[in-house]
């Protein structure tokens, strides 16, 4: 766990510096297979919550790589489910994902659902579960993200749902390396239920 001193900690821009540096100095060789593990950690919990529907995103860089829990998904016929992100508002659509064929790229050169293929999802639809990327996060259900709000906006929609909103499990998906102390937070920051990383799951 990376520690942060005190006087730098309140810092959200300190912080995402350090951890894009760190995450980015990560072995190209070891993001890989601890990607694996994650995923292999984050296939045996979908099973354990019998989930037939779950979010993932796109890896973008360094990030946590998801690519095969979305082919497991596939194989496994559960309803893989990735975001699109709108820059003009910071805000996000949902699509069903059925291949890779069906991305593009999009804002800020991520791949994305093509929305020529795959149209959004209606309102209303909560997924069992959320696996969102971020640069630090901690056991307490503590992110830090890139400070495009994306995920903090998706995530006040979906507390509107009601009660199939309550049911969806959100899990920070990250290396090791990721964890932090404690971050900082706001009050419109999204609180994690848990953190899954190639070593191990920690619920907050």
């Amino acid at each position: 766990m990376l520690l942060i001193e005190r006087n730098s900690f309140e810092e959200k821009t300190y912080i995402r510096t350090q951890m894009i540096q760190r995450r980015n100095s990560l072995p190209e060789r070891h993001r890989q297979t601890w990607s694996e593990a994650a995923c292999a950690k984050a296939k045996v919990l979908l099973e354990k919550r019998s989930a037939s529907a779950f979010m993932a995103y796109v890896s973008f860089r360094s990030e946590l790589n998801l690519a095969e829990l979305i082919e497991w998904g596939w194989q496994t016929g559960r309803d893989v489910i990735v975001p699109r992100c709108d820059a003009a508002d910071h805000s996000m659509t949902l699509h069903y994902l059925r291949s890779w064929e069906e991305l593009m790229p999009g804002a800020y050169g991520i791949m994305e659902p093509n929305p020529a293929v795959t149209l959004p999802i209606y309102n209303g639809f909560a997924p069992d579960v959320v696996f969102v990327p971020g640069l630090a996060f901690d056991r307490k259900g503590g992110r830090l993200g890139y400070g495009g709000g994306y995920y903090d906006r998706f995530a006040a929609e979906q507390l509107q749902l009601g009660e199939a909103a309550t049911r969806t499990l959100w899990l920070g998906a990250a290396y090791e390396a990721q964890l932090v102390e404690r971050v900082p937070r706001e009050a419109h920051d999204v609180q994690m239920h848990g953190l899954i990383t190639e070593q191990d799951i920690y619920m907050a």
